[in-house]
């Protein structure tokens, strides 16, 4: 139903993309007159860099690589690409070549068949990661963003970072969130903005933009990222890797942001992977969450010719944009190769909701499982009393703010949970889970639009829908990569699937990997 029922449908579709179209070719003029915006980043020289993270620890229990050496190479090939896209806030290299050199030592003391142990222990041995800024690595940053907390750091490391580590992964860096690691965009005025490496005028999105940026620049091989919103699965399109959003409750919260949550058994939020195969997503999930276990297996196992394969290709209201056509022809080819490889049934979704609501129905559940945490406005002030939002909005406005204006917006719009029944997370979810049942996986754009200019989300929130509507249903998805457009900007969709089913949705994106070739790099390759 239209929410102005008295404009026809056709009427509010016009004005929608006359508008949208309006913001986009501002943004693009803006760009013109700032000039140059593909600039390629430093080629790739060490064929260490473009390897799986297991690839990495192959190499390092085989002694092909040492430790060490990959340690550097990462270090190396960080300091070359980050101020082209400015995605590393704090490091610790000299601590990780430390534990590398340790690493070395414990494995040339062993036989192989020693090493082959360990490698069943700790298949992450000597891999290096990086993790959001929000997400505590002890020693380093964690503010978060936040003028407020500058020169704060972590006091301990995040369960999921002490479980990376358990598998034999070491920390290196944190990377550029947006305030508070709340909004689609990375950037904040601690740290500045981080830029897509395919196009330093397009986002990496947020809030894992720093993340994304640095995966696909080959500065590590492994990401740690968290997702309220579509916070990995964002930026993983928009840097062309691939992103997980586990099963709710699969990954441990603790730590994962700034602040330590009252419920620490909230669903609406998940922390995952960020990798640039599917394989890696697999084993970082097995490394850190108990639930997963066996997952490699059940991934492998999985016969995609059984499944039901649903597909909506836009969000289909007038409210809201239409998918552009690169991103629906790509999602029609994974669509058919799906069928036409496997025998795999596909069947076309319908929306359960006006999908221009989503926003309203994942802020009245954010809002309920929030109910006892401390309010924004505590949060943007260190949780030291409260700011004054009049205050703010005036600093903001005389250029000498100290809250970007995302998070400003999202404070002064803080809410009550809705009360419609009709928009109900719970039967939004029960609708989904019908149709899915346990035997299938729903294909659909991750955004309706492939890298948007910095600052054009802000014109129009309701992109972010496609992405909202898998945490308002705490739905597994698997964000997938499917090659370039012609302008060399990532195209790519999500594979969705219903709770516990993870190995559904990583199993097609693992084929779809096979079949479309996955990451693409934005820099020259000359190993």
């Amino acid at each position: 139903m239209s929410q102005w029922p008295c404009i026809p449908s056709v009427v509010i579709s016009l004005l929608t993309r006359l508008y949208l179209a309006v913001v986009r070719c501002v943004f693009r003029l803006l760009w013109v007159a700032w000039g140059p915006t593909k600039l390629l980043l430093p080629p790739i020289d060490d064929p260490a860099l473009v390897q799986s993270a297991r690839t990495l620890a192959l190499w390092i229990r085989q002694r092909k690589r040492s430790t060490v050496s990959i340690i550097e190479a990462f270090r190396r090939r960080i300091e070359a690409v980050n101020p082209i896209i400015n995605a590393v806030v704090d490091e610790r290299f000299e601590a990780a070549l430390r534990e590398a050199r340790e690493v070395d030592r414990r494995l040339d003391a062993c036989t192989q068949e020693e090493r082959e142990e360990i490698g069943r222990i700790q298949p992450l041995l000597g891999v290096p990661f990086t993790a959001k800024e929000s997400v505590m690595v002890k020693g380093l940053s964690n503010a978060g963003g936040l003028v407020n907390r500058q020169g704060m750091k972590a006091s301990r490391d995040a369960e999921v970072v002490g479980r990376l580590r358990e598998a034999g992964a070491i920390p290196v860096a944190v990377t550029n969130v947006p305030e508070l690691a709340i909004w689609v965009e990375s950037y904040n005025l601690l740290n500045g903005r981080t830029v897509n490496p395919y196009d330093v005028s397009r986002t990496p999105g947020g809030s894992s933009g720093g993340e994304g940026a640095l995966l696909t620049s080959c500065g590590t091989p492994l990401s740690v990222g968290t997702d309220i919103g579509g916070s990995i699965r964002i930026p993983a399109f928009l840097c062309g890797t691939f992103g997980h959003k586990p099963t709710s409750g699969w990954v441990s919260l603790d730590g994962t942001r700034p602040f330590r949550y009252v419920n620490e058994n909230r669903k609406i939020s998940v922390a995952g992977p960020l990798c640039r195969s599917v394989g890696d997503l697999v084993v970082f999930l097995e490394s850190v969450a108990p639930r997963a276990a066996g997952l490699a297996a059940n991934v492998t196992n999985t016969d995609i010719g059984s499944l039901n394969i649903w597909w909506m290709d836009g969000m289909e209201s007038p409210w809201c944009r239409p998918t552009e056509p690169s991103l629906r022809e790509a999602l029609h080819d994974a669509c058919r190769y799906l069928h036409q490889s496997f025998g795999a049934t596909l069947r076309q979704f319908q929306w359960p909701l006006d999908m221009s609501r989503t926003a309203e129905v994942w802020l009245s559940k954010k809002n309920n499982e929030d109910k006892d945490e401390p309010p924004l406005v505590s949060d943007m002030k260190n949780r030291e009393g409260s700011i004054n939002l009049v205050e703010e909005w005036l600093r903001w406005m005389c250029g000498r703010g100290r809250h970007i204006f995302p998070t400003l917006v999202l404070a002064s719009g803080e809410t009550r949970p809705l009360k419609s029944d009709r928009l109900s997370w719970k039967n939004i979810q029960t609708s989904f889970l019908d149709k899915l049942g346990q035997n299938g996986v729903l294909v659909v754009p991750v955004l309706p639009l492939v890298a948007p200019f910095h600052g054009e989300l802000l014109y129009f929130w309701k992109d972010v829908n496609l992405a909202l509507i898998f945490n308002v249903t705490e739905m597994p998805s698997t964000s997938v990569p499917l090659g370039l457009t012609k302008d060399g900007l990532p195209l790519g969709l999500q594979v969705v699937t219903t709770p516990g089913n993870d190995h559904l949705s990583l199993a097609v994106a693992a084929a779809l990997e096979d079949k479309f070739g996955g990451w693409v790099s934005p820099s020259p390759v000359t190993v």
